[in-house]
């Protein structure tokens, strides 16, 4: 009988899983300020996996660019990625 340790097979699931406090008030402030629904599609842009809704999938965008730069503000890194955010995502003109 073969014995699965979870807590090994958990944590090769955890970078798209664990969302640190910093990347969770981070996200959810992009999501009200940019109004993003809870739909699917986004995932595509930030380049995570597509399995998540979009709410999640800028959770795992933000947490990844926040385990890549180690000192960082959180007002500082909101910013940083909003202005990224316009750069990455598809811009909807409105002609009158």
């Amino acid at each position: 009988m073969k014995i699965i340790n979870y807590e090994k097979l958990f944590s090769e699931f955890k970078p798209d899983g664990a969302i640190s406090e910093d990347a969770n008030e981070i996200a959810n402030t992009l999501i009200r300020e940019l109004c993003i629904s809870s739909g699917s599609g986004l995932a595509r842009f930030l380049g995570v996996k597509s399995c998540f809704n979009n709410h999640m999938a800028m959770r795992v965008w933000v947490q990844k660019r926040l385990d890549a730069n180690s000192d960082y503000l959180v007002d500082e890194m909101c910013r940083q990625l909003e202005s990224e955010l316009y750069v990455l995502l598809p811009q909807t003109i409105y002609g009158y």
